[in-house]
């Protein structure tokens, strides 16, 4: 049987928009540098970060 018309473009906007929501989840270049944080940074902000690196301050 084939596909009406309207089927096709269902599809291929379906395709469109998925490939879309892929697109928008992928990171851009530059944007990690902006975002990035020193360790130092991140294990004062998360004590259990802290005692896996071994600098644990809550003793």
């Amino acid at each position: 049987m084939a596909m009406k018309k309207t089927d096709l473009y269902k599809n291929l906007a379906l395709t469109t928009a998925q490939r879309m929501k892929n697109a928008a989840k992928s990171p851009k270049p530059g944007a990690a540098e902006a975002v990035a944080k020193s360790k130092k940074e991140l294990a004062k902000s998360n004590p259990l970060l802290a005692s896996l690196m071994g600098k644990d301050k809550s003793k």
